[in-house]
């Protein structure tokens, strides 16, 4: 469903972390359009991908990367305190070793056939975050992510803002946040990938319906 990729294990997936990187480059730089200092053409990354990273990865049938996310502890030096102190306006950023930073969550959509697969590639990697952080004893997980993401994530994790959405430039209002991760949590994560096509069902039907009056 998933691979956890932690400092322990890194030799043995050397090629799948290219590969990695190399899909983070299509959907962050090419697709999202971010503007990344000293980025390798064709290869994303940046200082917080370290000896400590932890990643989770999802593949789709052919073997092809199609979903990422990576994990950094709080303990050192992270996007939230090195990059978006300031966004943490309402409360400080949570520091502590059962506290882990979620950030680059990534899925190269161009690669899944329909909304379906889409949803179920997005259900395996935030199971394998939420499993990962519990078989580790992290109880929390802070990130910086997008208010449309923030909404979602709300569904699944126990998530309050760290801060007031900040629109620095571009389209995208930014929000620090930080999740609990517990069994509940898991549960419901699982819950939504054995119900994924009712729920796409659910949340494309408003959408459908709008665009049938557009062409009637």
């Amino acid at each position: 469903m998933f691979k956890v990729i932690t400092p322990a294990n890194r030799r043995a997936y050397r090629s799948l972390l290219d590969d990695m990187h190399e899909m983070r480059y299509r959907v962050v730089v090419c697709e999202w359009g971010w503007d990344i200092p000293g980025v390798i053409v064709g290869y994303e990354a940046d200082q917080f991908d370290t000896d400590e990273t932890t990643y989770v990865i999802v593949q789709n049938d052919a073997g092809e990367v199609v979903a990422s996310s990576r994990l950094n502890p709080t303990t050192r030096p992270h996007m939230m305190s090195e990059l978006f102190a300031a966004h943490c306006d309402l409360q400080p950023w949570p520091v502590g070793s059962d506290v882990w930073e979620c950030s680059r969550f990534v899925t190269e959509r161009s690669k899944l056939t329909d909304p379906v697969e889409d949803f179920r590639v997005r259900c395996r990697l935030g199971i394998g975050l939420t499993a990962h952080c519990i078989d580790k004893g992290v109880t929390r997980l802070s990130w910086l992510t997008h208010q449309k993401f923030y909404n979602l994530v709300q569904k699944v994790w126990k998530t309050e803002p760290l801060g007031l959405p900040r629109r620095d430039d571009g389209d995208w209002a930014w929000i620090p946040a930080m999740s609990w991760i517990d069994l509940e949590t898991l549960d419901r994560q699982l819950d939504r990938y054995r119900n994924a096509e009712a729920i796409v069902a659910a949340y494309m039907a408003p959408k459908l319906a709008a665009k049938a009056g557009r062409v009637a």
